[in-house]
């Protein structure tokens, strides 16, 4: 038990790494009208058949929604993750029995995870874009190990679970399911090539794979989309192609630079080591460079696709970490102390800059739960009070990695007003962080205004009438007055909302 302790101690500071960010998350976005949308087979049919081929995802983000716990919320993205992740650390060993070298290399795998993520808010603290983007990917990344696994160790008997895992592995995403179905066909190839012969469970896996590729892409649902998008579809398909090409690829492969930067430094100690590139295990090289190839395939083939939003870069950068996961195990196995000494620098590198991306995310996810509660303060009033239309004010995110890391800013009022019973909930943005309403300490000004403060620096006046006068301050001793051109200002339902931000210490006086 004493033995296993250290790996089980790293995949749970993981596991508790990401359970704590989606801990702090909302529901928001789509989350409403999947959590609607409900489990019955018909609605998802429907579905299927007018809006999207996803069913696997949409299915997904429907049973998890319909607990409405906010823990198995957070447990279901821990777990896909943490699974994610150790898929594609155990794929370039063949087995999932942890090694010593999963000490340095399951810590790559995943700082890079999050520190390189095209849009970590998205992909992974959203449940319905975690369905689409994570859950989907971590089933082409399970069916990419047993696949590997099955065509090295040359098994031939036909599992049932890996049949179904090939067919929800070809309902990915549209742009990961064609190249499954290829990488399917190329281990088939592969086989014939070097047995001149290939086993049936190779054949069935691969129909499998190809028939939930073809149930996705094919849906009706998906051309009833397109329909909308006919100024798209009646360019030329070159121009469409031009167009990807020279105005989306580039801007979205930036998108996982972090990634590139790892993959280099890893190739520099290929290639700058002669011992490193006599000892490597060539297949590791190989494989290597079929994943990079495939996951610059995932961003080409989007030229397909009249919209191309940051979040569907994560099929590729699947695929780019699955590269640093052949390279970092080939330097790992090579038994070369510069290999190994230069992939525990990278992964180190990595922690720092996962820690300081951390920190920053935790604070801002923080304050969004807290900003959570004051809008589920003002729902509550509105209904209570008979309301059918009202505003609530939108998320308002502090300072983070890049913009990636926020959840998706998606709301539909209708779908909104649905979920609470009423007719619509519209967003109203604020412009600053009101999370002190729920958080921090109240005093009445006035029988009109209430003022919130805490140690921070954040303040807030709630007023039910526009101020026409100054806001004397006292923080640690120190009187200070705040002009009310100085204020940011919102109007929420009939309300009117002030913020400043004040020297942080104790606040011992408001007036106006």
């Amino acid at each position: 038990m004493l033995k296993s302790l250290p790996k089980i101690l790293i995949v749970l500071l993981a596991f508790i790494a990401i359970f704590t960010i989606k801990w702090f998350t909302p529901f928001h976005s789509d989350d409403y009208r999947y959590y609607l949308l409900g489990l019955s087979p018909a609605a998802h049919f429907h579905h299927y058949m007018s809006w999207s081929g996803r069913f696997v995802a949409d299915y997904i983000s429907s049973l998890i929604l319909s607990t409405q716990s906010q823990f198995i919320y957070s447990v279901a993205a821990g777990l896909s993750t943490i699974a994610f992740c150790y898929f594609i650390v155990k794929t370039p060993s063949g087995t999932l029995r942890w090694s010593k070298h999963d000490f340095i290399l399951f810590p790559l795998v995943f700082f890079t995870y999050w520190i390189s993520n095209p849009n970590l808010g998205q992909t992974t603290f959203w449940t319905v874009g975690a369905a689409n983007y994570l859950w989907t990917n971590l089933f082409v990344a399970a069916w990419l190990f047993h696949i590997y696994n099955i065509t090295a160790k040359n098994i031939k008997k036909t599992n049932p679970l890996i049949v179904l895992l090939s067919f929800m592995a070809g309902c990915s995403t549209e742009s990961v399911s064609p190249f499954v179905s290829l990488l399917s066909i190329l281990a088939i190839i592969f086989k014939i090539w070097r047995e001149k012969s290939v086993s049936l469970n190779m054949i069935i896996y691969s129909i499998s794979t190809i028939l939930g590729s073809c149930i996705l892409i094919l849906s009706p649902g998906n051309f009833v989309r397109a329909s909308s998008e006919g100024a798209w579809y009646a360019r030329p398909i070159f121009e469409r192609i031009s167009f990807h090409i020279t105005e989306r690829v580039h801007t979205h492969l930036a998108l996982i630079l972090i990634c590139y930067t790892i993959l280099f430094l890893l190739v520099m100690l290929v290639i700058f080591n002669k011992q490193i590139r006599v000892k490597i295990d060539r297949g590791n090289l190989v494989y290597a460079r079929l994943v990079i190839c495939v996951g610059l395939g995932t961003s080409l083939i989007m030229f397909a696709s009249p919209t191309y939003p940051p979040r569907v870069m994560n099929g590729t950068f699947m695929f780019f970490l699955f590269a640093i996961s052949f390279l970092a195990h080939g330097l790992l196995t090579s038994g070369v102390r510069t290999g190994v000494i230069g992939t525990v620098v990278v992964t180190i590198l990595c922690g720092i800059t996962f820690t300081k991306s951390y920190n920053l995310m935790y604070h801002t996810y923080e304050k969004i739960d807290g900003q959570e509660r004051v809008r589920q303060r003002v729902i509550n009033h509105e209904i209570a009070t008979g309301k059918q239309i009202f505003d609530i004010p939108n998320y308002y995110f502090v300072k983070l990695q890049n913009s990636g890391a926020q959840f998706d800013s998606y709301h539909a009022p209708a779908v909104y007003g649905d979920y609470y019973g009423v007719q619509a909930i519209n967003k109203k943005n604020v412009g600053f962080d009101f999370s002190v309403i729920a958080t921090g300490k109240q005093k009445k000004l006035t029988n009109n205004a209430t003022a919130y403060s805490n140690t921070k620096g954040d303040l807030v006046i709630i007023s039910q009438e526009p101020l026409t006068s100054q806001i004397s301050v006292t923080v640690s001793g120190v009187l200070k007055n705040i002009h009310l051109e100085k204020l940011k200002q919102a109007e929420i339902n009939d309300e009117f909302w002030y913020y400043a931000s004040i020297d942080k210490g104790h606040v011992s006086e408001i007036s106006l």
